[in-house]
């Protein structure tokens, strides 16, 4: 059989490998973050947050449009995982071609040796890949980056067979193809135009001849190609509709999207006309340029999409991108706001007097007019018909009305208090702390105004200090640490924000691991059970720096390529991200494009050991030993001198080691058994494949999904929670997105209308909210839309007359105050609503309240005559506004809630009025002091809280005998159910109900018990509450076995040296405490168990207690690269 059709087997067998790898582990439903979402606005082709995915949502449709509901998230799952297959699948291809490439260098023949050493290098890198750590998590969920990757993927294939084609008659089919593909990329994710610059260097260095001066150009034209689609064709073309727009409808008086419409057949005309004329004058580089831009529109126009699907006004509808100007907004992506990449501000910057001009907005609006004079104003086309069904005799005109003007929005900071490349830009408080840490600050003292106007000293970061923080975090932790992930290994799937116990890489050699993460021999079972723990040896590291540094000695053009594809996908995002610190995930799926990179060179790593046989010499073999070994030494000395840690030199010589070694060894090999024999690329690839089968063994566990339900569940526990047509407030991803998911795709509690808070500082979510939704009736908010439109109210003042003492005003009066806008304060530009007070009240109708089932008969005692309450704020931003319009305007009618998860932020005071009622907080006219010294809020009504979690809960199959993977966010959720059930089973305590408190005990450590979900600290309430029914045997089992892993965990912080003991300090002080409380709750309950424990804690008390007055004088290391 040849080679071409080996290949192509070979390559397909693979694709089943991964296609088989990744079908087996999806999770059966939705995930946590944003799959909840895509999965939603795919299955009923709804808008989701910019700068959306429409391509992703019209195959996620096709891919759902067959099956039931509930199978919905199966068939999205797979679609991830067939993308992700076909990625894999063209990861081999592009390793065979550049293997191949070199096998055949300097005119030698492909022999049957180097085929299996070309196929080998295919199937060890490609699997290496599959079974990568980020790739494999992105790989079974519906989300967009499977489907990016395989853009990514057949992108840089398409390029390379371009290149074995390039002197046939038809080789612009493939650049055209290129084009096409760019386009389509664009409506799943823009990563796919990083591969521009590579894409560039393939056509440069088969074209041309290689030139210092022509690399440059090459680079410069690649980067303006890659700023062309990513700055002007993506959002350029949308502006310049903007502008026909409002010459056709604003100047000419005509319909809405006119302008749209004719521009679109103009720039098709404008294509149409450019492909004819190259073609018939010959212009061949321009005919394909030509081309190649229409294609990508082509590709690019699959964003109608998303303005069709907008103008339908479903549901979800994020941004509300139905005409030109919202979809620009959406595109550029304006509400998350700019980082700065060149200059700008660090966290302490002073404002400059000066204010910049943002784009004004601009609002589609409805004139309804009557003699030439407007009467009426609309926002949305329904409003407008039932105004003139119910009004005849009046015309519409359609105009775009500039309903923020956005004069002086931008903040100008003061020139000598900017910097170049500013890495520290974010004024918030937590950010600010970590930027000091993170980059050692001192700074140098400056005489400026803080951002009141008052004189003071302002300390500035240094340039040095800028870049210690730009290494040491946003390169070291946000890049390499997910390199390491990669390729080394992990030491467990928590968020990590650098200390030593969470979401560090590390070897799986203790001895190296303990020069940076501290003592490993006795570490703790919380550390070692963690399924995320994934150790590698260094082995696919090892494999992809022999590929990479012999690709580069061997063939330099095509490790430049894959260099530049490496540097695009992994640096350059990190230098346009800017991250800032403590963020909400960690974001290694994004920088996957730069692993890709990596896998080509392990894949390549297996040829190099092949060739080494036949091609190395003694000489050669000496120059890498000592090179490699040389390396070590001096990163040794280097750390000596630093005095640092010696994890990377231990590593360096670890590496040397075992590269050298390998090297060595197929050298002997190529001089006993002959320098091509296939004997020895077959070796070769069997040793090899000992690196993705290291990879697979370690990183199955925890990427296994399947029979778990977790999001799905809870999301139906929240709206469960819920009493019917109720308000939900939510606040982050996921306890919003789950819930769009299961009301959108499986319907369950459409009756719950979901108010995320984050989006209801918006104007187009607010109006979204006065719509019906299926069962859902529309949020009664009362401000009328020009009241709250963007620019408008964003913010109100709470300015009580009496600071003294709280100015308590009628809600209902406080919110007309505060809409009038003959009550603005301020001059100019800068004027503002205010209210008059900071606390408020509202009247309670105790029939009302009794009727619609707020208030439990028992409890009609307890209701207040009016719901007074404090916010504690200067000031309520627009959607804290809203809330406060809907308190005072529902009359009780319909039940208002909270999700557990949104936090103390979002209650606007109201905390001492919340009555718990399963994952939700019910707003209630009854009075409950909240508890600091528990964190408790409110009270609970039992009743319904106990019927909902016996009967209606759902338990994600956490409950299952067979072990399941539940990631960091799944037992963070946990987390807060264990809590929420403690709390109820303490409420039944004080209400005498042991038997029922016992019920949900035990419901507690059944459905979610220890081997899946891992018993911690959190659970000693629920061992409180045994003692308390009595309970003795429950209550010692479950505190025996906390006061085990608290004892663990504490032995193991004692045995940290003193660089890294500061660094657990807080979490040891804590497990000091909670085995301390375990032992008193249990002497009290059984004094012969509690007396063990006692002895136990007395044994570590004294220990703990010296341990602590030997690190007086420690000092902190972090957890870096």
């Amino acid at each position: 059989m040849n080679y071409k059709k080996l290949n192509i087997i070979t390559g397909w067998l693979v694709f089943l490998v991964a296609a088989w790898t990744y079908i087996s582990t999806i999770e059966p439903t939705a995930s946590f973050w944003d799959c909840g979402e895509f999965i939603a606005t795919a299955y009923k082709l709804e808008v989701g947050h910019p700068p959306g995915a429409p391509l992703f949502m019209i195959m996620g449709r096709v891919a759902s449009a067959f099956v039931s509901p509930e199978n919905v998230p199966v068939a999205m799952n797979v679609l991830s995982a067939l993308a992700a297959a076909f990625t894999i699948l063209f990861l081999f291809w592009s390793i065979t071609h550049m293997a191949k490439k070199l096998a055949e260098r300097d005119g030698r023949e492909l022999t049957t040796g180097a085929m299996i050493a070309v196929l080998g290098s295919g199937v060890v890198g490609a699997l290496a890949y599959t079974w990568s750590d980020s790739f494999w998590f992105s790989a079974v969920e519906g989300e967009v980056y499977a489907l990016s990757s395989f853009f990514t993927a057949i992108v840089f294939w398409a390029i390379l067979k371009w290149e074995s084609v390039a002197d046939e008659p038809h080789n612009i089919r493939w650049l055209i193809l290129i084009a096409y593909l760019m386009g389509l990329s664009i409506g799943v994710h823009l990563l796919n135009l990083l591969c521009i610059p590579a894409i560039a260097f393939v056509y440069y260095f088969k074209r041309h001849e290689v030139t210092l001066k022509g690399v440059a150009i090459t680079f410069v034209v690649s980067a303006v190609i890659l700023g062309t689609i990513q700055a002007i064709i993506i959002p350029g073309l949308v502006k310049m509709g903007g502008w026909f727009e409002l010459l056709f409808v604003n100047d000419m008086g005509m319909p809405f999207n006119t302008g749209v419409v004719v521009y679109a057949l103009l720039v098709i005309g404008l294509v149409v006309w450019g492909v004819r004329w190259t073609q018939r004058t010959g212009r061949v580089l321009w005919n394909t340029v030509i081309l190649g831009v229409s294609v990508i529109l082509v590709g690019y126009s699959t964003y109608a999409m998303i303005v069709i699907r907008s103008t339908a006004n479903p549901p979800i509808d994020e941004n509300n991108p139905e005409n030109v100007f919202n979809l620009l907004s959406y595109l550029n992506r304006e509400q998350y706001g700019d980082r700065p990449l060149l200059i700008g501000q660090f966290w302490d910057s002073p404002y400059s007097n000066e204010r910049g001009d943002g784009n004004p907005v601009y609002t589609a609006t409805y004139l309804v007019q009557k003699n030439g004079r407007t009467v009426a104003k609309y926002y949305d086309r329904w409003s407008v018909d039932h105004f003139i069904a119910a009004n005849p005799g009046h015309e519409v005109k359609h105009e775009y009305i500039i309903t923020d003007a956005r004069k002086g929005s931008e903040i100008i900071y003061e020139p000598e208090f900017t910097m170049l490349f500013p890495r520290m830009y974010s004024s918030q408080k937590s950010h600010a702390d970590a930027y000091k840490q993170w980059c050692e600050f001192k700074g140098t003292a400056m005489r400026g105004k803080d951002r009141e106007g008052n004189p003071t000293r302002i300390y500035k970061p240094t340039q040095m200090e800028n870049m210690r923080f730009f290494f040491a975090y946003q390169m070291d932790w946000m890049y390499w640490r997910y390199f390491m992930w990669n390729f080394v290994g992990r030491q467990n799937d928590q968020q990590g924000s650098g200390n030593i116990m969470d979401g560090n890489w590390l070897t799986g050699f203790k001895a190296i691991d303990a020069e940076r993460l501290g003592n490993q021999d006795v570490l703790p079972r919380s550390m070692t059970l963690n399924k995320g723990l994934n150790n590698f040896y260094l082995l696919p590291l090892i494999l992809g720096v022999i590929g990479f540094v012999y690709q580069l000695m061997r063939h330099g053009r095509d490790w430049s390529v894959l260099m530049l594809l490496f540097f695009f996908t992994g640096v350059a995002i990190v230098i346009y991200l800017n991250q800032t610190p403590f963020q909400p995930r960690e974001r290694d799926y994004a920088y996957v494009g730069s692993f890709y990179a990596f896998a080509l060179w392990i894949g390549l790593g297996v040829f190099a050991l092949y060739d080494a046989a036949r091609s190395i010499s003694l000489r050669d073999l000496g120059i890498v030993a000592a090179s490699a070994f040389g390396l070590g030494l001096l990163k040794y000395l280097v750390e000596s001198l630093a005095g640092d840690a010696h994890a990377i030199s231990y590593i360096l010589f670890v590496m040397a080691t075992v590269g050298v070694g390998s090297i060595a060894l197929f050298f002997a090999l190529g001089r006993l058994l002959g320098n091509d024999s296939p004997v020895i690329s077959t070796l070769a690839t069997v040793l090899c494949m000992a690196v993705p089968l290291v990879m697979v063994a370690g990183t199955w566990d925890d990427h296994d999904r399947s029979d778990r339900t977790p999001a799905r569940d809870l999301a139906s526990d929240y709206l469960e929670s819920c009493a019917p047509n109720a308000i939900l407030f939510t606040n982050g991803d996921n306890d919003t997105f789950p819930l769009w998911y299961a009301q959108e795709v499986e319907g369950i509690r459409t009756d719950v209308r979901v108010v995320n808070l984050s989006l209801l500082n918006t104007d187009w979510y607010i109006d979204q909210m006065r719509r019906k939704a299926y069962t859902s009736d529309p949020v009664p908010f009362t401000i009328p839309p020009d009241k709250y439109r963007q620019g408008t109210r964003d913010a109100v003042y709470l300015v009580p007359r009496n600071e003294k003492e709280p100015n308590v005003m009628d809600l209902r009066k406080a919110i007309a105050f505060a809409i009038d806008d003959k009550n603005l304060r301020g001059s100019g530009g800068e004027r503002f609503a205010y209210i008059p007070a900071d606390a408020f009240s509202i009247p309670v109708d105790r029939e009302q309240v009794l009727a619609t089932g707020t208030v439990a008969l028992k409890d009609t005692a307890r209701i207040e005559d009016a719901m007074v309450w404090r916010i504690g704020r200067g000031a309520v931003m627009k959607n804290h506004f809203m809330v406060l319009d809907l308190l005072a305007h529902n009359d009780w009618t319909r039940p208002i809630y909270f999700a557990v998860t949104t936090g103390p932020d979002s209650y606007i005071g109201l905390q001492d009025h919340f009555q718990l009622e399963g994952l939700t907080y019910r707003v209630v006219p009854i009075y409950t002091p909240s508890d600091p010294r528990t964190g408790s809020l409110g009270r609970v009504d039992t009743d319904r809280m106990f019927g909902v979690v016996t009967k209606k809960f759902k338990w994600g199959n956490m409950e299952t005998t067979e072990e399941i993977y539940l990631d960091e966010n799944i037992l963070r959720m946990t987390t807060n159910l264990r809590l929420q059930l403690s709390a109820l089973a303490e409420a039944l305590i004080e209400e005498g109900r042991n038997d029922d408190a016992r019920t949900v005990l035990d419901l507690s450590l059944e459905k979610m018990p220890d081997r899946n979900v891992p018993f911690d600290r959190v659970l000693l309430p629920t061992v409180e509450a045994y003692y308390s029914i009595g309970d003795s045997i429950k209550g010692n089992a479950l505190a025996g076995t906390i006061f085990t892993i608290m004892e663990e965990n504490l032995n193991w912080y004692m045995s940290l040296e003193p660089r890294f003991a500061a660094q657990v300090a807080k979490e040891a002080d804590i497990n000091y405490q909670v085995m301390g409380r375990l032992a008193m709750a249990a002497t009290v309950a059984d004094s012969t168990f509690g007396l063990k424990l006692e002895d136990r804690f007395r044994a570590l008390d004294q220990l703990y207690r010296l341990n602590k007055e030997q690190q007086k004088e420690r000092r902190t290391t972090r957890a870096r690269f």
